[in-house]
């Protein structure tokens, strides 16, 4: 079963429920009236009434395989849609609200979104600065030390980024 949230991608609703139906998925629809309701809840009724708004496509994959879901995945995009908010059932977030469960992949999706610019940064570094600013180097030497942490708040990869992107270009 696939719960389906369109978000902001209403007009590719008949496009979504296409692919599902070609890989005979069961899915319910959901909209803004779902925010409150855990997802058991969810899971445990008929849906309801879809609608276009500001939030990102999210779906839900309950009871599924990853096979079924990287095939699904994979037919999306195949028909031109790329979803980045996505969840598996587990026996903690079956408890959750949509609200709740979507603000937290909203989170999620832009610490790693952050953490994945700073990789970019330090794995191509500017060539001149790298072989004769010190600084320079000690700051790509850190930022990849970062990377290799566990449990990095957001808001150090921020000023990562920061320190990276605003580096003089001559150290006059």
């Amino acid at each position: 079963m696939v719960v389906v949230y369109y978000g902001n991608h209403f007009a590719q609703r008949d496009k979504i429920a296409a692919v599902l139906d070609q890989l005979q998925v069961s899915y319910i629809e959901i909209g803004e009236d779902s925010l409150e309701q855990t997802m058991e809840q969810i899971l445990n009724s008929q849906g309801s009434e879809p609608a276009q708004n500001d939030q990102e496509i999210f779906l839900y994959f309950s009871d599924m395989d990853i096979e079924e879901i990287t095939k699904i995945d994979q037919a999306l995009k195949e028909a031109g849609i790329h979803v980045l908010h996505k969840a598996v059932k587990t026996d903690t977030n079956i408890t959750w609200k949509l609200g709740d469960l979507l603000e937290h992949i909203r989170e999620e999706a832009s610490y790693f979104k952050k953490r994945e610019k700073l990789r970019s940064l330090v794995s191509d570094p500017d060539p001149v600065l790298i072989s004769t600013n010190p600084k320079y180097m000690n700051l790509m030497v850190m930022c990849y030390e970062l990377l290799e942490e566990t449990g990095v708040p957001e808001k150090m990869y921020d000023k990562a980024i920061e320190l990276i992107e605003t580096f003089p270009k001559s150290d006059a």
